[in-house]
């Protein structure tokens, strides 16, 4: 069998440090999502996926590492659902 050079190592390091990290995120997206909806109403603000996506958006810098990748994934998400019902 062939050794792995530590270039090899590192990328497969990081490729599963990225896959546990947007799995763990995948569990913040309905907070994130939710948390976003509840500062809009708050803050008076017409409900609109463009105006969630900028609230996540401007939300998700001071987030720790997990709840950004929730972040991103809830984005994602949003931006799916639209393009499904266009």
């Amino acid at each position: 069998m062939a050794r792995k050079t530590p270039e090899q190592l590192a990328k497969e390091f990081e490729g599963r440090k990225a896959k546990g990290l947007a799995k763990g995120g995948a569990a913040f997206w309905p907070n994130v999502l939710s948390n976003a909806v509840l500062k809009l109403v708050a803050a008076g603000e017409v409900l609109s996926v463009e105006a969630l996506i900028a609230r996540i958006e401007q939300d998700s810098g001071s987030l720790d590492v997990q709840v950004k990748a929730g972040a991103d994934e809830a984005i994602a998400r949003l931006r799916q659902a639209v393009a499904k019902a266009s």
